[in-house]
């Protein structure tokens, strides 16, 4: 098999790649569809979708992650828009172009229809932002295109318009199931019911689990696997490592607690860590002062070399960090309230997976991985590295 490395990475990268958008990364990628078929087939078990118009790797993890949402969504009714979106949309073939005045119609009628808990008012203000949202979410991924608009937007007045055009792949958007879906409610019952009636404790799928768990989520700590994943971990760890740098060209850490993959400075993407989001700097800062405090304060790990801090006690640290780093942060994060910015930060970290939230008893449980990423910026003649042989490897510096 042929090093996959770049068209893997485009892959894993973008939600899609379509031909019109980009078209030479397409046709590298249907050229070497064989190749990935194959090795997609015996180590993710995921569907590799080559359309005339687009080729996309469907991307779902065995662990029901934040991070898997639409990121630029914010409340329940952005993705109630979607749907209802994408429902006019269906039968709209190719190059059909529709006016938003229309579609407002369309998804008020339909959800009251439908009898939805969210019935559009589009006096309101939120309720349009919403949609824009939504609107947004389908020009980057190129489901529409905006052929005209009026000077003012919809989302300052209800009465405003614009032209759009359908380009006839929103069929495509959301995941395909082979199994019936409408009794189902929480995110495990999606995971466990596309096995079927196939053994998940042994053969493809545990492999599967694995694989897709180190490609597609940031980090893979010890609950994110089952007892019978853990040990395919554990005694495989030598091939997956060798099979993910031969033919991926990816390193990969696998401690007795936690596996994750390191990525080519070269290859970073928006949505990996680090990344060229001045957010990732923030973090960077978080963890090493979140580090510090666990030292200083001898805050015991358990035996996953997990620890668990009070939700106060990180908190103040995200606010200290940017009273005491004010240098390092742009004028916006700055600027940010209280209770945006905390849940801005607190978000990421949740999503790349440096802490796990536990409601009911207020705390955050932290993850080894945070420290894989520290940051304190110095200047170059003050640098005295050490390195700390902490969880089994060393600590990246910013």
């Amino acid at each position: 098999m042929d090093n996959l490395a770049k068209e893997m990475g485009l892959l894993l990268n973008n939600f899609w790649i379509t031909k019109e958008e980009h078209p030479e990364e397409y046709y590298l990628l249907k050229r070497k569809q064989g190749e990935l078929r194959k090795f997609i087939f015996k180590n993710l078990g995921s569907k590799l979708i080559v359309h005339d118009r687009f080729i996309k790797l469907e991307k779902i993890s065995n662990v029901p992650s934040r991070d898997q949402g639409i990121e630029e969504f914010v409340t329940p009714m952005d993705y109630t828009f979607l749907f209802l979106f994408l429902l006019y949309l269906e039968d709209k073939p190719r190059g059909e172009k529709f006016i938003l005045s229309e579609l407002i119609e369309y998804v008020k009628n339909t959800a009251i229809t439908f009898e939805l808990t969210n019935i559009p008012d589009w006096t309101y203000s939120s309720h349009r932002k919403s949609l824009i949202r939504v609107i947004n979410y389908l020009l980057k991924r190129h489901v529409i295109t905006l052929k005209d608009e009026d000077k003012i937007s919809f989302q300052d007045d209800q009465n405003a318009d614009a032209l759009y055009e359908v380009t006839g792949i929103s069929n495509y958007l959301i995941p395909s199931f082979d199994y019936e879906i409408y009794h189902l409610e929480k995110p495990e019952e999606f995971l466990n019911n596309q096995w079927g009636e196939q053994d998940v404790d042994h053969g493809d799928i545990r492999r599967y689990n694995v694989y897709r768990n180190l490609l597609y989520l940031p980090a893979v700590h010890r609950d994110n696997l089952t007892d019978s994943e853990y040990d395919y971990l554990k005694k495989m760890h030598k091939t997956i490592e060798k099979e993910l740098q031969d033919f991926l060209d990816l390193s990969v850490e696998i401690t007795q607690n936690m596996a994750f993959i390191y990525m080519d400075e070269s290859t970073i993407q928006k949505d990996y860590f680090p990344n060229t989001k001045r957010l990732s700097d923030i973090i960077l800062l978080i963890n090493s002062a979140l580090m510090n405090y666990i030292l200083s304060h001898k805050v015991k790990p358990k035996d996953d070399e997990t620890f668990t801090v009070s939700c106060q006690v990180l908190k103040d640290i995200i606010l200290q960090i940017r009273i005491d780093k004010k240098e390092y942060f742009s004028k916006a994060y700055l600027e940010l309230n209280t209770n945006k910015y905390l849940n801005e930060i607190l978000m990421a970290m949740k999503n790349y997976h440096f802490i796990k939230e536990d409601i009911e008893s207020q705390t955050y449980t932290v993850y080894p991985l945070i420290y894989r990423f520290l940051g304190e910026p110095r200047k170059k003649e003050e640098i005295n590295i050490k390195q700390m042989d902490l969880f089994g490897g060393d600590i990246n510096e910013l």
